[in-house]
């Protein structure tokens, strides 16, 4: 969501997200974090935020892995939805993908 004023809580699930531009081209970057007072806790009230992380970053890696010359760029997209499908997750098509050389959020 769009920043705002309110104070972060215990459990929330916030997103950093930093895009830089240069000479028509972007460079986007984002990690998601669970707002705990320790990542080691071990409190079970977090367990399904501390599971939905895991997968996400899972399916990142899987996307990557799709990632070379010669490869098609749904490639990536594919996998990832096929990977969250199978951990009983739902990829929200408007909110995938980003872009390929110098055409960004496409």
């Amino acid at each position: 969501g769009i920043p705002d004023n309110r104070l972060l809580e215990l459990g929330d699930i916030i997103n950093i997200d930093i895009t830089v531009y240069i000479d028509e081209h972007h460079g986007d970057c984002s990690e998601t974090y669970l707002v705990t007072l320790d990542d080691t806790e071990d409190d079970d009230k977090y367990e399904g935020a501390r599971r939905l992380l895991e997968v996400s970053r899972t399916a990142l890696n899987v996307g990557v892995e799709q990632c070379g010359p010669g490869r098609q760029f749904s490639a990536i997209g594919g996998a990832i939805e096929k990977y969250v499908s199978g951990q009983g997750y739902k990829v929200i098509p408007a909110f995938t993908g980003h872009g390929i050389g110098k055409y960004f959020h496409g």
